[in-house]
């Protein structure tokens, strides 16, 4: 099943490294944010290593979310403008 989804993405799984300057020329960045738990959120990036979709390591590192008692992590993605 995360196969045919990860087949159906508009952008590569493990994205190349990301241009120094801030013109991304024909690629666009994308931000995923989750925001929950500690718990909930180490869970979610878990379950998104586990089917294929985002590697644990690729994720931010958890940060407190302003005024609030959840946190968040972020998780870059580039894909090719068309």
């Amino acid at each position: 099943m995360a196969d045919e989804f990860l087949s159906d993405l508009p952008f590569p799984t493990n994205p190349p490294t990301p241009p120094s300057s801030s013109n991304f020329g024909d690629r666009e960045r994308l931000r995923l944010i989750l925001i929950g738990s500690t718990e909930g959120v180490r869970e979610m990036i878990h379950r998104q290593h586990q089917a294929g979709i985002a590697d644990a390591g690729s994720w931010s590192r958890i940060l407190p979310v302003p005024n609030s008692d959840e946190v968040m992590s972020i998780l870059l993605l580039y894909r090719r403008r068309e």
